[in-house]
């Protein structure tokens, strides 16, 4: 099904400006076509759909990814070498460009290195961000969203059962062929637990990934991990993933008050690199507190 020819409506398309509405609209036509989406979105078929006639790859250092535009029609280039998932979010990323139509306002030329593939919207004001920054973001938000549609993703992760369990990042990353990073993201967010998730490499911190409203840890990228945290002291025998272990929530959250508990997992990878997963449940007397707070409010209606 990867590999699979795909045949698209482009005047669906083309009144589509965001990157969401665009890899949903694509989702819409693909179930019609296939009768679901696949797991493994058919990445080369939906480049060919759209008026992408070239996908090769090449070997210039710092470019993940290259799309020229002429009349019309696109080539891409991705960098030789990468790994599938990442190679799958590189494509993604240049279609996203392609098929965004403020981009080719902005440039009919992309050259997209490592850095431009994690732009991400966070904080702050959109609209004063750089216009260059702004499409990258864009084409990183479509390309995400094309490769792992929600129905689908839920429907492969309520198979792994109801509890968060860091294993299930790469289950879930092989399944629809991205990377751990890109489907961690759409497991926190997904999740009605209250989770984050961690990556580090010997010991140093390389992302946080939180959910909404998760206590504030404080660590930025190449901070090191807390002294008295589970991933740094778990020693692997057979299994890689470690059990569910309830920590003091000192340990990892910069203010503790409101935690009631929690909880951490690490699944430990080659090169040093560790998958954290951290759980908080509230205090009870907050979450009464809050019950009561509800009850004040409603009752001045």
């Amino acid at each position: 099904m990867a590999n699979a020819e795909v045949e698209l409506d482009l005047m669906e398309l083309a009144d589509l400006g965001q990157p969401l509405k665009l890899a949903h609209e694509i989702h819409r036509q693909l179930r019609v076509q296939f009768g679901s989406v696949p797991t493994q979105m058919p990445l080369a078929g939906i480049a060919a759909a759209v008026g992408i006639e070239v996908i090769d790859e090449h070997a210039t250092d710092g470019i993940e990814g290259m799309l020229a535009i002429m009349d019309g029609r696109g080539a891409v280039s991705l960098h030789r070498g990468l790994r599938p998932g990442r190679r799958n979010f590189t494509l993604g990323h240049e279609i996203g460009h392609f098929v965004i139509p403020n981009h080719r306002f902005q440039s009919t030329k992309f050259q997209c290195a490592k850095r431009d593939m994690g732009q991400e919207r966070g904080g702050g004001n959109w609209n004063q961000r750089p216009a260059l920054e702004r499409i990258e973001v864009e084409a990183n938000e479509f390309s995400a969203a094309l490769l792992v549609p929600r129905p689908e993703f839920n429907a492969e992760r309520r198979k792994l059962g109801t509890a968060c369990d860091v294993a299930h990042i790469r289950a879930l990353a092989e399944i629809f062929a991205v990377s751990q990073e890109v489907i961690a993201k759409v497991y926190v967010q997904e999740t009605d637990e209250n989770i984050a998730i961690v990556t580090s490499q010997n010991g140093l911190v390389r992302r946080v990934i939180p959910k909404q409203g998760f206590p504030y840890l404080g660590l930025r990228r190449d901070m090191p991990l807390p002294t008295e945290c589970l991933t740094l002291s778990f020693k692997v025998a057979n299994d890689p993933v470690s059990n569910m272990v309830e920590l003091p929530a000192h340990v990892w959250a910069e203010n503790s008050r409101g935690i009631g508990a929690l909880y951490e997992q690490v699944f430990v990878q080659e090169e040093g690199w560790a998958m954290t997963l951290i759980a908080v449940d509230e205090e009870e007397a907050d979450k009464e507190d809050e019950d009561q707070d509800w009850n004040r409010r409603s009752s001045r209606w």
